[in-house]
């Protein structure tokens, strides 16, 4: 007769859910969104230094010196959402004649030139250093909530 070994395992697993993130991605990309209207607001960049100034012709046409703000299109373009799971965009929506769009992609990476022949650029859309740690907190706590909630499971073997 041959022999017969039987193993027998149990196992009592908490089966964390990482499957799903897009309510922690929402809530970052709103925060990036309001980070980066804050700063136009503010008049300051990603890294916290002052826009440049605008030229005196521009100044005058507008009636104010702040940069990024005129009739507020620009502002009011820049949405987060969710197009699917575990996905969240922040972007700049297209609306407005010229194209918001295309004018912040403009003034950030081609920026203006000035009569002098300098290259003026307002840098403001993005994730600044500050941004990123919130955001790896806020990773951090949503999955050391999901460990916590993690769903107990009790596994037998038998080999």
């Amino acid at each position: 007769m041959p022999s017969e070994f039987v193993c027998n395992i149990q196992m009592d697993l908490a089966i964390p859910d990482f499957m799903d993130a897009s309510v922690p991605l929402k809530q970052i990309a709103e925060e990036i969104k309001n980070d980066i209207q804050q700063n136009i607001r503010l008049q300051r960049g990603l890294d916290g230094a002052s826009f440049p100034a605008l030229e005196r012709k521009t100044i005058s046409k507008k009636g104010f010196s702040a940069a990024l703000i005129e009739k507020g299109i620009l502002l009011g373009a820049i949405h987060a959402y969710v197009p699917y799971k575990n996905t969240a965009v922040v972007g700049v929506i297209g609306r407005g004649e010229p194209k918001r769009d295309e004018v912040a992609r403009r003034l950030q990476e081609e920026g203006v030139r000035t009569k002098k022949g300098r290259i003026k650029k307002w840098i403001f859309f993005g994730i600044s250093s500050k941004m990123k740690k919130e955001i790896n907190l806020r990773m951090e706590r949503w999955v050391r909530e999901r460990i916590q909630k993690a769903a107990k499971k009790f596994i037998n073997l038998k080999y």
